[in-house]
């Protein structure tokens, strides 16, 4: 699997931007893809859904270990409403929250695949096992020693209820709502959702005029439409909210 600096950056807070860590988290990323390549296990997926699921864990341990608050928020409304932190899976009792856990690995793979391909695993079959095991090898290898993701730990640290940080609000919000590993599920359910109304935008109006009305279709996406991670239901304003408390 071809992991490229793009991929990776393109879900990073800030993005375009660079930071000193991105580094460091891009060559765990490509680390962990080809962890998959050499295991074997579910190597025929479509690559560009591969790539999705690399993106995926790694943007769960850049949370993980800068606390920036999704992952942390996404458990916390899950363990609110169903009494535990994850769906298909029991809570162990080594299960610790918000570190680094073997089953947020099995359920990130698992959703990752459910909402990208036809016929996915179950979220029990052995092969998530596998695969989430070898992920975690890889991730728990210098999980104590690594740097805070500084993107992460700068954009998830804002005061939203700060008229001065408007702007750094508004940052957040889109990312989280269209960048984010924990979102991208929610990102492409969205984007299908407003597809028909950018089309008519673009097929209507030049590039220059058409580009701000997509902005505020973005816009009137993330206000109207809840964001979904699995069961877990809330406006988005509900997510920024626990993310940033």
């Amino acid at each position: 699997m071809e992991l490229s600096v793009n991929d990776f950056m393109v879900m990073q807070p800030g993005y375009p931007q660079v930071c000193d860590t991105d580094k460091y988290y891009y060559v765990i990323a490509v680390h962990v893809a080809r962890a998959w390549d050499r295991c074997g296990v579910l190597n025929n997926i479509d690559e560009r859904v591969r790539v999705r699921v690399v993106q995926a864990v790694i943007g769960y341990y850049q949370d993980v270990v800068a606390d920036a608050g999704l992952w942390r928020s996404f458990t916390s409304f899950h363990r609110e409403q169903f009494g535990k932190p994850l769906p298909h899976y029991d809570e162990t009792d080594d299960y610790i929250d918000f570190e680094l856990n073997l089953d947020d690995l099995r359920f990130l793979i698992w959703y990752t695949l459910d909402y990208s391909v036809n016929g996915a695993p179950s979220p029990h079959d052995e092969r998530i096992t596998q695969l989430a095991t070898e992920f975690y090898a890889v991730l728990d290898y210098d999980y104590v020693n690594a740097p805070a993701p500084l993107n992460f730990t700068t954009m998830t640290r804002i005061d939203i209820n700060d008229p001065a940080e408007l702007q750094a609000t508004y940052d957040l919000t889109y990312w989280f709502y269209w960048r984010s590993y924990l979102m991208q599920g929610n990102a492409i359910a969205a984007a299908d959702e407003a597809m028909p109304q950018a089309q008519a935008i673009i097929s209507t109006h030049s590039k220059s005029d058409a580009t701000p009305l997509l902005h505020d279709l973005n816009d009137t996406i993330m206000s109207r439409r809840p964001a979904t991670v699995g069961p877990v239901i809330r406006p988005l304003a509900s997510w920024l909210q626990k993310i940033t408390e």
